[in-house]
């Protein structure tokens, strides 16, 4: 619970890590004021949505539209789809910190930490074996052939799987003998781990290794962990050209980008991502200082792959070889354009050359860069291919189909959906080229039939902890929407303060006899009846017990469930918002016990009428008998769980209490 991790990995950890530099890595911030804003990773942002706040010792981001909110190892966990001690290791790490206590065990986290420690030990294996003189001869020389630099094989971790049907499987053996009761990170997986990693596969005496003879590329994801590998062959005999790891718990095809780890930062600093076809495409563009390429996985570009870079950049360039197949990956890109609000440009290489190629050649860097310049904007390049299409149709029935296939493309892509200028640019290059009108096309268009919608895919959610007991809402207890709205408005007032200010919890809180009680005394969770703000208060009261200095970033590693979260970067900030300073916090603190008091009193004198006075609070009647007695018993014993009362030097009050 709250206070035991005073001097913990946890802490120590949050405590060295830049809240902006580390969202930074992943999304484009910009300065707005005091915080940083940005478009949120965790939805589907088309304008900046999240706001990362850093000053007077926070740090958290929250998205105003989504509701995400939490601190850096909660930023790790959502976007990086981590279990939490995985990403406190990774902040540590990046911190250079060294932890000195795991509190959850391997098992305890699920498939995914022994999937990536299965490919870890996979990637070292196949690097120590292009290493070897003999096991990575053959590697070796294919990539000298491909002219892939030792500096671009040791970036790129390349490796070789050799020539031998089980030189892995008894590589793992070995490994297993060696470090038997073993835990955590020096465990090694079940062999089992190692087929779902595709490292491994059964043959007709035994387990078999899942790659041979083969050079091995890495695949790896943004934080530079190895989910994948991609082999290619040595031998033209051994088909196919390209095995690639199959889908997996770490391993999504349609989501995974080669090189992205490397070319993040780069995408980040132009805005701008370079997607090519091919592993040695990219290693080929990094080796002539063009980082910002990525490569996609034997895919064409898809909607998670633009969903991904758009949290980096602003724009993808989508570089094609100039073949026909080529050609129609671009074409089928022009999806993404359409499905996203993101800039998708095309760019083809000359004289069908693919970036390997054209940088190799004299002079090929040069001729690369003005291929980039002169990337053609995806709209533009689906109107010049539907014009060469047309024009080469011969009469006017071939040209009635080209026109009719143009416009069901269109109503399949989504147009009709589309905002009205982009709609507006498409019919008027249309126009241009049909000599039809606008209003014809819009007629003909309208008259075709949207494809049957398919099922959205389902995006995996922000992860969402309750781990906490059921506690009904407001309504559930009986209020009415208006009685309900009223009591959460006044107490998420006053943890607003509170939480903004809390050193005002050595205040003294002045009771209507006169006497008074620290604040902490006379408000507790019970005091709470909106299951938020109880669960939010119950760490914060025992840190005000203990006079323990906390900040909103502490809070939040305490609390489980996403929505207590979110509502606590709202109360810091309006805390702030309405206290922008101490005087002001212990005026605003006062007039949010008066309006928690004056609801409060209204509720019990209702309730008592109505015979459901057991609902004004979960630890005391409304009966007016019943609270004076209530009153009495806490304050010889020193509680008020339900009871406010006011702060020294309020208006209408009687002379102060004793000094807290």
């Amino acid at each position: 619970m709250a206070g035991q991790f005073g001097n913990s990995d946890r802490d120590r950890v949050l405590d060295a890590t830049d809240m902006v530099a580390l969202i930074g890595e992943h999304v484009q911030l910009r300065p707005k004021g005091r915080e940083h804003v940005g478009i949120c990773p965790f939805h589907d942002d088309r304008a900046p949505s999240m706001t990362v706040v850093t000053h007077k010792g926070a740090g958290f981001y929250k998205c105003f539209s989504c509701g995400a909110a939490g601190n850096a190892i909660d930023f790790m966990m959502n976007y990086h789809k981590m279990e939490f001690i995985d990403a406190l290791r990774a902040l540590a790490e990046r911190a250079g910190i060294e932890l000195q206590q795991t509190r959850r065990e391997d098992g305890a986290t699920g498939g995914r930490r022994a999937l990536l420690r299965a490919n870890a030990i996979a990637a070292n294996y196949f690097r120590k074996a292009l290493a070897h003189a003999e096991a990575g001869a053959a590697a070796n020389a294919a990539l000298d052939r491909r002219g892939i630099t030792a500096e671009m094989r040791e970036r790129f971790q390349l490796g070789a799987a050799p020539d031998g049907w089980d030189g892995f499987v008894r590589h793992i053996d070995r490994l297993r003998a060696h470090s038997a009761g073993s835990r955590g990170d020096d465990a090694v997986p079940e062999l089992d781990v190692f087929r779902a990693a595709g490292l491994v596969r059964d043959g007709r005496q035994g387990p078999i290794d899942g790659f041979r003879n083969r050079v091995i590329f890495p695949i790896c994801d943004e934080m530079g962990q190895p989910i994948a590998f991609g082999a290619r062959q040595i031998n033209p005999e051994d088909q196919p050209k390209y095995l690639n790891s199959p889908e997996s718990g770490v391993f999504h095809k349609g989501r995974g980008l080669y090189g992205i780890h490397l070319a993040k930062k780069s995408i980040i600093d132009s805005r701008t991502a370079v997607i090519c076809e091919g592993y040695t495409d990219v290693i080929a563009c990094h080796a002539a200082g063009v980082t910002n390429v990525v490569a996609t996985l034997g895919t064409a570009l898809t909607r998670e792959h633009a969903r991904v870079l758009k949290r980096l950049a602003e724009r993808i360039v989508l570089l094609f070889d100039g073949d026909a197949a080529g050609q129609k990956a671009a074409d089928r890109a022009i999806e993404v354009f359409f499905a996203e609000p993101v800039d998708v440009r095309i760019c083809t290489l000359p004289d069908e050359l693919d970036p390997d190629e054209l940088l190799r050649q004299e002079g090929g860097r040069a001729r690369f860069d003005e291929a980039l310049a002169k990337s053609e904007d995806a709209l533009r390049h689906f109107v010049r291919r539907f014009r060469q299409d047309f024009r080469a149709a011969n009469g006017l029935s071939a040209q009635q189909q080209r026109i009719e296939a143009v416009l069901a493309r269109l109503v399949e892509l989504g147009f009709r959906e589309m905002p009205g200028l982009r709609r507006t640019l498409v019919m008027s290059s249309l126009s241009s080229i049909t000599g039809l009108s606008e209003r014809d096309l819009e007629a003909a268009l309208e008259a075709i039939k949207s494809p049957t919608p398919r099922a959205p895919a389902q995006e995996e959610p922000v992860e969402v902890r309750t781990e906490r007991v059921y506690r009904p809402s407001l309504e559930e207890q009986g209020f009415a929407p208006p009685q309900a709205r009223a009591r959460r408005d006044a107490e998420r007032g006053l943890l607003a303060i509170l939480l903004a200010h809390p050193t005002l919890a050595t205040s003294r809180v002045r009771l209507d006899d006169g006497s008074s009680l620290p604040l902490t005394e006379a408000i507790t969770p019970e005091s709470f009846l909106d299951p938020e703000s109880r669960q939010i208060f119950e760490p914060v009261h025992v840190w005000l017990e203990d006079a323990h200095p906390f900040t909103a970033e502490e809070l939040l590693a305490e609390l489980r469930g996403g929505g207590a979260k979110s509502l606590t970067v709202d109360l810091v900030m309006l805390g702030e918002r309405r206290a922008p300073s101490e005087n002001l916090a212990a005026e605003q603190l006062q007039v949010a016990i008066d309006a928690f008091e004056r609801i409060r009193r209204a509720q019990a004198r209702e309730f008592s009428r109505s015979g459901n006075a057991s609902l004004v609070s979960p630890t005391t009647s409304g009966e007016p008998e019943a609270l004076e007695a209530r009153l009495e018993a806490i304050r010889n014993r020193g509680r008020d769980p339900t009871a406010f009362g006011r702060l020294p030097g309020s208006s209408g009050q009687r002379a102060a209490g004793p000094p807290g």
